[in-house]
């Protein structure tokens, strides 16, 4: 499963962070931002994303008229809105923030999008997942291999960290994680982007804290390949996806239980009694 994420980062930030080596132009190159309306939504940069909350998320630049660059950040909101549901987007009922990979390429919600192309890359800090114990839950954050010295939870890590045309990003890693978007439109013509997260069942090294993981592209040839929908079928796109093997963790408080807490603590690491 996936269902509290960090995006505590700015827009400029992540544009550094999700950089990416243009063979053409032989320099490293930061994705453009396309800022859509989304019928208002803004993403708003937090230690505790959840489902209905918007996030930046990479497609292909191809999706753009103008092509700015082969790949694009865009704003949308988590959880996927079904494309045939009538009246207000957030009424439709249906938990669509997850999607499962065994059933990706049947489903009469998710496959249209796969079909289409519409295929996304979440970008986030890191993830949330709840481990059961004896009559409670430990919450954790994971997040991508790093770097000596680097600390999650220190902005400054982040914020100071240096890029340029010839080395790109120097700053800890993002993760990135394979979806799948839609657009909807509503009875006003509004069009809303919105997204889901694909999981699939967990390996030994992480099973431990959940029997489900998101579908976490480890490479800049994966990230690409989940992408190019032009080259890549939707069968070819869906085999690169598989359980990652290197991830690290560390407990966090209960504050990030709820999801309405938006406060900066919620990342640090605790120490378990």
């Amino acid at each position: 499963m996936c269902g509290r994420t960090s995006c505590c980062l700015c827009r400029e930030v992540y544009q550094h962070a999700a950089n990416y080596f243009d063979d053409k132009l032989g320099k490293y190159v930061k994705p453009y931002w396309n800022e859509v309306s989304n019928n208002g939504l803004k993403f708003q940069p937090s230690t505790n994303i959840a489902p209905t909350d918007v996030t930046p998320v990479l497609i292909s630049g191809a999706r753009i008229d103008s092509r700015p660059t082969e790949q694009v950040l865009q704003p949308m909101m988590w959880g996927l809105i079904p494309p045939w549901h009538k009246g207000d987007y957030r009424t439709h009922k249906l938990t669509t923030n997850n999607c499962r990979i065994e059933g990706l390429m049947k489903s009469k919600l998710y496959r249209p999008s796969l079909d289409h192309g519409k295929r996304c890359v979440v970008l986030c800090e890191g993830f949330y997942e709840w481990q059961k114990t004896k009559g409670s839950k430990q919450p954790y954050f994971i997040y991508s291999h790093q770097n000596t010295g680097f600390k999650m939870e220190d902005k400054l890590s982040w914020v100071g960290a240096e890029w340029t045309e010839d080395k790109g990003w120097m700053g800890p890693h993002l993760l990135y994680m394979a979806g799948i978007y839609g657009t909807w439109e509503s009875s006003e013509g509004e069009i809303i982007y919105s997204y889901s997260i694909i999981t699939m069942d967990s390996n030994e090294s992480f099973g431990w804290i959940h029997e489900r993981m998101p579908a976490i592209l480890s490479s800049p040839e994966q990230i690409q390949g989940w992408l190019d929908y032009e080259r890549v079928s939707p069968g070819e796109a869906v085999s690169l996806l598989e359980p990652v093997k290197v991830l690290s963790w560390y407990p966090v408080s209960t504050l990030v239980n709820n999801s309405r807490n938006k406060d900066p603590t919620c990342i640090k690491p605790i120490q378990l009694k």
